[in-house]
């Protein structure tokens, strides 16, 4: 369970690595029980977690993720090399 958290933490980081604005996000979305579950993970755990994971590609347009599969933007459609 920790995991998913941890990876959904990785994804609402931005360049700046704040964890407590990802933070405060996440938990936005979460019941009292798992919002729990994620307070306990320690900032440097998120950190080293963000830090590892290589980028995620995104567009140059309008700044959606990509999939690593797909040459084309599901937003807005530009085509990427």
């Amino acid at each position: 369970m920790n995991g998913r958290h941890l990876h959904n933490l990785c994804a609402l980081l931005g360049d700046d690595l704040d964890v407590e604005r990802a933070r405060d996000e996440y938990l936005a979305s979460l019941d009292a029980d798992e919002g729990l579950t994620v307070l306990l993970i320690p900032r440097d755990e998120i950190v080293a977690a963000a830090t590892a994971r290589p980028p995620v590609p995104r567009c140059e347009r309008c700044g959606a993720r990509l999939s690593r599969k797909r040459h084309r933007c599901s937003r807005c459609g530009l085509r990427h090399t």
